[in-house]
């Protein structure tokens, strides 16, 4: 089984132009990206409240349930990608929405821990669903432009991570309606859980799928060859550093500022959530900044920056810790940009599925054991854990992983060139980059 190329692809009429639909397809994509990573982070700041709350034995414990939402997402989305490759997309984004907002409504019901858990298990069954489908089918309704629509899709990314702990942080402090013994943690989770329902059905009622690759519902998928299966999991298992770094320093934090510096979770929450919120701008921009053989050396040096800023969080004060990781986050999440943008630019659309599927299921399951590893090792932390200077080997080390995935340049490279011609910055149009006609 050979692998594909884009070159070897039957290229769409050079006047092919994304509609009206195409566009709003894109919008709430977005939407349902900042839904994803929201719910994937509302339980970061409640963690002190939940083992009051719950009576658990350690902040672990709490962790553990975003830890699993995590590994089940990434476990899973090898298969989620072979569904999104063969079955309508626009489809299986909305059931995936729809069940994660019923998992994380059903968790802010239930005071039982297991149940919690099980909950976590089922969310992050249909969390699954999301990137696969998502970053196959925004590319596939701008075909000149695929790495600028991974750019723009990126926003909702930074808009989740922001509201989720802005949200979770805020409503679980202010929030003033009972119902039955839900404590002041769940309220979040239930109001987040609703409001993610409404959107799952606005989305499957607007969006669309594209009609370029969509045939009654279904299509036949390229093989995808051993040879690109085993670029991409060496891509991943390098990358997966950073995507580890990230996810733990956002647990890392919540725990570091609520145990070092004594703050409640709703300035927990603000500074999280705020820290997010740079990516907005990011992601698009760190794309566009990087057209064609820009993409890799813009990886680099973004990986290289937030290495070194993460690594000095313990050095600074309380009122400078949210400039400073809201630095470490804009090099961050401008890298999973950059990075997404540059692999499917390389590989052909009728695989993205896949290929997104396989690199979260190697990167994304390592990097979901991130909050679980940062609750376990600050609880040995005992007393010192109020101390700042006891973190210093903790973010230290995180800064060391984002310098390791910079070794995941040369093997994007050898995914081949992303097109035949030079990208023009605002468009990215060029014949490699358009797939088969409508």
């Amino acid at each position: 089984m050979s692998d594909l190329s884009p070159a070897a692809l039957p290229f769409a009429p050079a006047d092919a132009r994304p509609g009206l639909r195409s566009h709003v397809t894109l919008v709430l994509c977005t939407v349902l990206h900042a839904f994803t990573h929201a719910y994937g982070t509302l339980l970061v700041p409640l963690y002190l409240l939940m083992v009051s709350d719950l009576r658990l034995k350690g902040v672990s414990r709490a962790s553990a349930i975003v830890t699993v939402y995590g590994v089940v997402n990434c476990i899973l989305s090898y298969f989620a990608g072979v569904v999104a490759d063969r079955h309508n997309r626009k489809a299986l984004l909305g059931i995936g929405l729809l069940g994660n907002a019923l998992a994380v409504t059903a968790m802010g019901m239930t005071r039982r821990y297991e149940l919690i858990m099980l909950n976590g298990v089922l969310a992050g069954f249909f969390a699954a669903l999301f990137h696969p489908a998502a970053n196959a089918l925004v590319p596939a309704h701008y075909p000149k432009a695929p790495g600028m629509a991974i750019g723009l899709l990126g926003i909702g990314s930074g808009i989740g991570f922001f509201a989720g702990p802005q949200f979770a942080g805020w409503r679980a402090q202010s929030a003033t309606w009972h119902w039955h013994s839900i404590g002041d943690w769940q309220r979040p989770l239930v109001e987040a859980g609703v409001a993610g329902f409404i959107v799952g059905i606005i989305f499957l009622l607007v969006a669309r799928e594209a009609h370029n690759t969509a045939v009654s519902g279904q299509r036949k998928p390229h093989p995808i060859g051993a040879g690109l299966r085993g670029k991409i999991a060496r891509i991943a298992i390098v990358l997966g550093c950073r995507d580890f770094a990230g996810l733990a320093t956002l647990s890392l934090g919540s725990i570091y500022l609520q145990k070092a510096h004594g703050l409640d979770a709703k300035r927990t929450g603000f500074i999280l959530g705020a820290i997010m919120l740079i990516s907005v701008v990011v992601s698009p921009l760190a794309v566009y900044l990087s057209p064609g053989k820009r993409r890799l050396p813009m990886l680099v040096f973004v990986l290289i920056a937030a290495g070194f800023v993460v690594a000095t969080v313990p050095m600074w004060s309380v009122d400078a810790v949210l400039w400073v990781l809201m630095a470490f986050m804009a090099f961050q999440l401008g890298s999973y940009a950059v990075s997404d943008a540059a692999m499917l630019e390389r590989v052909p659309g009728e695989v993205r599925g896949r290929v997104v599927g396989l690199f979260l299921t190697i990167a994304g399951t390592f990097s979901s054991i991130a909050p679980f590893v940062m609750g376990f090792w600050t609880d040995h932390l005992h007393e010192r854990a109020k101390d700042p200077s006891a973190y210093y080997l903790l973010f230290g080390t995180l800064g060391a992983m984002m310098l390791i995935a910079t070794l995941s340049t040369p093997l994007i490279a050898a995914l081949g060139p992303p097109t035949g011609a030079a990208i023009e910055p605002v468009t990215e149009t060029t014949p490699a980059t358009i797939e088969p006609a409508l």
